[in-house]
């Protein structure tokens, strides 16, 4: 079944689905989709004022939570459809709340353009006492535990069956946990 491209369907990402090679495997089923599939996605670096990021728990990735003062570097991705959505909602789980939030796009060099959007985040409401008092690293995850997540299947079964694939899980998950809640 097609889907179709969906206007103002905007998303914040602040964890792991900044690695596209995590955001293709969740809504496309696959680390290399073919160019029609992620051709309409607009990938922009972006901040989100008066949040800030925290380690989950025993786990590889974040949660944000209302904060003043802070904000959080993700990206900004635009072109999703209603049923990539789905596939995110289901990889994000009962953890986190999908909101639409204000996020300033930032140029390839970090700073602010001046451009606003409305997008849709994934905010952590499993309580703040999952969450270490650390801000999770971006930089970290990748040079640790990206390769696990890109290549394991075990965290994507859901989405992989949401989107007809016959992956069969195998046990790669990084955290050991049978859950597939991860994150934003």
């Amino acid at each position: 079944m097609a889907s179709s491209k969906v206007d103002g369907n905007i998303a914040f990402f602040y964890g792991t689905l900044m690695a596209t090679s995590v955001l293709y495997r969740v809504i496309y089923g696959t680390l290399t989709p073919e160019y029609w599939q992620n051709g309409s996605l607009r990938i922009r670096p972006a901040l989100l004022p008066s949040y800030c990021r925290y380690h989950v728990r025993n786990v590889d990735y974040p949660g944000i939570v209302p904060e003043a003062g802070k904000s959080v570097r993700g990206t900004c991705v635009e072109g999703l459809t209603r049923m990539d959505i789905g596939r995110l909602d289901t990889f994000e789980g009962m953890e986190y709340t999908r909101k639409m939030v204000k996020v300033k796009i930032l140029d390839k060099n970090g700073k602010e353009t001046g451009e606003e959007k409305e997008a849709a985040t994934y905010e952590w409401t499993a309580g703040r006492g999952n969450l270490q008092d650390q801000e999770w690293d971006f930089q970290h995850f990748v040079k640790e535990k990206l390769s696990t997540w890109a290549g394991g299947r075990g965290q994507f079964k859901e989405t992989d069956m949401l989107g007809g694939d016959a992956f069969q899980d195998d046990g790669a998950r990084s955290n050991g946990a049978a859950a597939s809640t991860d994150a934003a």
